[in-house]
């Protein structure tokens, strides 16, 4: 989903590098309603990848860390579906914070969302920084694939997202151009260079989900979903984009719903 282009390759220890730069490739929303106020809480780790790998050249997935929670405003207000709700995702102390607003429909079997979302990060560690921003949206459909009761239900999930990222940013780099561990002791031997990049970055996820809850009461529900992401991401050679390829991971999650008030009467 969201790329920033030039991120720095920075070292947890002398030998090993840190990742930087988490870009997830879903928000991790569930199209499916409440069907009441309520909230839900996300915790788990959804498809993304580094954009330290993309100034390393290397195209590859990660499951990004992830930190949710949103409020289904429902019958609060005149047209019910509108959600609010924020999440911190990535690691190490490079963790962004991002709002997002949406609208979720109740079809049957079907159900339909379509989210917003919006953040910007600075960092800087050992001799390396970055900024960037981020704006996109994501589409979401949920079908509900076996039901043998009311309070258990087996879905899948489709989310389909575009996301604009502007993004700049100093690090070290070997003979190559490929980003390398600044040495922090000798700094005089680094070779810092800059960057910038702009970009529209395409992300699909597919969700299989277990959701069990009695939908009334103030326990909701949960759900137990194991998700698979495709994105594209850049390629980052001296500071400027070479290339745009294809990554894939997988990710898992729990959410767990509370209700603030009992659903209202079937129609």
């Amino acid at each position: 989903m969201s790329k920033l282009a030039v991120l720095v390759v920075l070292t947890a220890t002398s030998s090993a590098c840190t990742t930087l730069g988490p870009m997830p490739a879903t928000t991790g929303v569930s199209a499916v309603p409440i069907g009441r106020p309520g909230v839900q809480g996300q915790v788990g780790a959804v498809p993304g990848f580094y954009a330290s790998s993309a100034a390393q050249n290397k195209a590859e997935g990660a499951p990004i860390q992830h930190l949710s929670a949103l409020l289904d405003l429902d019958r609060w207000l005149a047209v019910k579906g509108f959600i609010v709700g924020g999440r911190i995702f990535g690691q190490s102390g490079d963790t962004p914070g991002e709002p997002y607003v949406g609208y979720r429909k109740n079809l049957g079997t079907v159900s339909l969302a379509g989210v917003g979302f919006a953040s910007s990060k600075r960092s800087e560690q050992k001799l390396a920084s970055y900024h960037g921003f981020r704006i996109g949206g994501e589409g979401i459909a949920d079908a509900t694939l076996y039901q043998p009761v009311s309070w258990i239900g087996l879905h899948a999930q489709l989310a389909a997202s575009l996301t604009r990222i502007t993004a700049s940013g100093s690090y070290c780099v070997d003979d190559m151009g490929i980003a390398a561990d600044c040495d922090v002791e000798n700094p005089s031997t680094n070779v810092m260079i800059s960057g910038k990049d702009t970009g529209v970055y395409p992300a699909a996820t597919g969700t299989l989900a277990l959701d069990i809850g009695p939908h009334h009461g103030t326990f909701d529900s949960a759900r137990l979903a194991v998700l698979g992401g495709v994105g594209t991401m850049p390629l980052i050679v001296d500071g400027e984009k070479q290339d745009t390829r294809a990554y894939f991971t997988l990710g898992l999650t729990l959410s767990v719903g509370l209700g603030f008030d009992e659903p209202a009467p079937a129609q």
